[in-house]
Protein backbone atom coordinates (compact mmCIF):
# COMPACT_ATOMS: atom_id res chain seq x y z
CA UNK A 1 0.00 0.00 0.00
CA UNK A 2 2.94 2.36 0.93
CA UNK A 3 4.22 1.92 -2.56
CA UNK A 4 1.32 2.92 -4.39
CA UNK A 5 0.47 5.68 -2.36
CA UNK A 6 4.81 6.88 -3.41
CA UNK A 7 4.53 5.84 -7.03
CA UNK A 8 1.15 8.16 -7.33
CA UNK A 9 2.46 11.56 -6.02
CA UNK A 10 5.90 10.83 -9.11
CA UNK A 11 3.41 9.48 -11.64
CA UNK A 12 1.15 12.54 -11.10
CA UNK A 13 4.20 14.89 -11.13
CA UNK A 14 5.55 13.55 -14.54
CA UNK A 15 2.19 13.51 -16.31
CA UNK A 16 1.93 17.31 -15.33
CA UNK A 17 5.13 18.20 -16.12
CA UNK A 18 4.88 16.14 -19.54
CA UNK A 19 1.19 17.94 -20.61
CA UNK A 20 2.79 21.42 -20.15
CA UNK A 21 6.10 20.82 -22.07
CA UNK A 22 3.51 18.87 -24.67
CA UNK A 23 2.35 21.77 -26.32
CA UNK A 24 6.06 22.14 -27.82
CA UNK A 25 6.90 19.10 -29.35
CA UNK A 26 5.51 18.76 -33.06
CA UNK A 27 6.57 14.94 -33.54
CA UNK A 28 8.19 12.52 -31.52
CA UNK A 29 10.24 9.12 -33.12
CA UNK A 30 11.02 6.21 -31.08
CA UNK A 31 13.74 4.10 -32.80
CA UNK A 32 15.95 1.02 -31.36
CA UNK A 33 18.43 3.48 -29.84
CA UNK A 34 17.80 6.77 -30.90
CA UNK A 35 14.79 8.77 -29.84
CA UNK A 36 14.08 11.93 -31.83
CA UNK A 37 11.77 14.83 -30.64
CA UNK A 38 10.86 17.53 -32.65
CA UNK A 39 9.83 20.96 -31.13
CA UNK A 40 8.91 24.85 -31.11
CA UNK A 41 9.10 26.84 -28.49
CA UNK A 42 6.60 29.92 -28.66
CA UNK A 43 6.28 31.51 -25.56
CA UNK A 44 8.58 32.85 -23.80
CA UNK A 45 7.07 32.30 -20.38
CA UNK A 46 6.45 28.66 -20.85
CA UNK A 47 10.02 26.72 -21.16
CA UNK A 48 10.26 23.05 -22.96
CA UNK A 49 11.81 20.89 -19.89
CA UNK A 50 12.09 17.19 -20.03
CA UNK A 51 13.62 15.03 -17.68
CA UNK A 52 15.05 11.25 -18.39
CA UNK A 53 18.15 8.74 -18.27
CA UNK A 54 20.57 8.23 -21.17
CA UNK A 55 23.62 6.01 -21.48
CA UNK A 56 25.31 3.20 -23.58
CA UNK A 57 24.63 3.67 -27.36
CA UNK A 58 21.02 5.55 -26.36
CA UNK A 59 20.91 9.05 -27.80
CA UNK A 60 18.28 10.78 -27.39
CA UNK A 61 17.82 14.05 -30.14
CA UNK A 62 15.66 17.22 -29.92
CA UNK A 63 15.12 19.10 -33.25
CA UNK A 64 14.39 22.62 -32.45
CA UNK A 65 12.74 24.78 -34.65
CA UNK A 66 13.44 28.44 -34.60
CA UNK A 67 13.14 31.35 -36.88
CA UNK A 68 15.12 34.75 -37.63
CA UNK A 69 15.64 36.96 -34.92
CA UNK A 70 14.57 34.45 -31.91
CA UNK A 71 16.52 33.26 -29.36
CA UNK A 72 16.85 30.43 -26.61
CA UNK A 73 18.42 29.67 -23.75
CA UNK A 74 19.73 26.02 -23.56
CA UNK A 75 20.74 24.15 -20.34
CA UNK A 76 21.65 20.44 -19.97
CA UNK A 77 22.25 19.33 -16.71
CA UNK A 78 23.45 15.53 -15.65
CA UNK A 79 25.82 13.44 -13.95
CA UNK A 80 28.24 12.44 -16.49
CA UNK A 81 26.57 14.10 -19.14
CA UNK A 82 27.50 14.49 -22.68
CA UNK A 83 25.55 17.27 -25.17
CA UNK A 84 26.10 18.23 -28.33
CA UNK A 85 23.98 21.30 -29.92
CA UNK A 86 24.52 21.44 -33.52
CA UNK A 87 22.75 25.37 -34.95
CA UNK A 88 23.59 24.17 -38.72
CA UNK A 89 24.29 27.35 -40.83
CA UNK A 90 21.40 29.06 -40.01
CA UNK A 91 22.26 29.85 -36.48
CA UNK A 92 24.84 30.92 -34.27
CA UNK A 93 25.65 29.16 -30.45
CA UNK A 94 27.07 31.59 -27.65
CA UNK A 95 29.24 30.28 -25.03
CA UNK A 96 28.12 31.53 -21.58
CA UNK A 97 29.56 31.36 -18.14
CA UNK A 98 28.23 27.72 -17.57
CA UNK A 99 29.50 24.89 -19.54
CA UNK A 100 25.88 23.80 -19.78
CA UNK A 101 24.22 26.23 -20.70
CA UNK A 102 24.50 28.18 -24.19
CA UNK A 103 22.28 30.51 -25.71
CA UNK A 104 21.22 30.40 -29.44
CA UNK A 105 20.30 33.25 -31.79
CA UNK A 106 18.61 32.36 -35.13
CA UNK A 107 19.90 34.21 -38.03
CA UNK A 108 18.72 32.88 -41.31
CA UNK A 109 15.11 33.08 -42.07
CA UNK A 110 14.40 29.86 -40.21
CA UNK A 111 16.88 26.95 -38.51
CA UNK A 112 16.12 23.21 -37.52
CA UNK A 113 18.51 23.19 -34.56
CA UNK A 114 20.41 19.53 -33.61
CA UNK A 115 20.35 18.99 -29.79
CA UNK A 116 21.97 15.43 -28.73
CA UNK A 117 22.06 14.05 -25.57
CA UNK A 118 24.00 11.01 -24.46
CA UNK A 119 25.88 9.56 -21.40
CA UNK A 120 28.79 7.12 -20.42
CA UNK A 121 27.86 4.70 -18.74
CA UNK A 122 24.51 6.61 -18.11
CA UNK A 123 22.84 9.53 -16.68
CA UNK A 124 19.65 11.34 -15.49
CA UNK A 125 19.64 14.27 -17.09
CA UNK A 126 17.30 17.44 -17.32
CA UNK A 127 17.12 19.48 -20.50
CA UNK A 128 15.45 22.93 -20.36
CA UNK A 129 14.90 24.99 -23.29
CA UNK A 130 13.72 28.33 -22.98
CA UNK A 131 12.66 31.18 -25.79
CA UNK A 132 14.27 34.75 -24.23
CA UNK A 133 12.95 36.89 -27.37
CA UNK A 134 11.63 36.68 -30.37
CA UNK A 135 13.87 39.47 -31.83
CA UNK A 136 17.38 40.61 -31.66
CA UNK A 137 19.42 40.35 -28.42
CA UNK A 138 17.66 39.08 -25.67
CA UNK A 139 18.70 41.76 -22.51
CA UNK A 140 18.51 39.58 -19.56
CA UNK A 141 20.58 37.07 -21.62
CA UNK A 142 23.52 39.12 -21.25
CA UNK A 143 24.60 38.36 -17.74
CA UNK A 144 24.99 34.79 -18.86
CA UNK A 145 27.57 35.47 -21.91
CA UNK A 146 31.20 35.18 -21.63
CA UNK A 147 33.08 38.38 -21.52
CA UNK A 148 30.12 40.00 -20.16
CA UNK A 149 27.75 39.97 -23.36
Amino acid sequence: MIKRLLVFPALFGWLLMASGCSTHVIHTHEGVSRDTTWLQVTEEKAPFVVSDIVGGEYIRRYRLLGFQGEQYLIIGRGEDLYMDIDPGTSARLIPTLDDDTFILEVLGMDALISIEVSAHPVSEYTLEITRLRGEGMAEGGRGWLKGGG
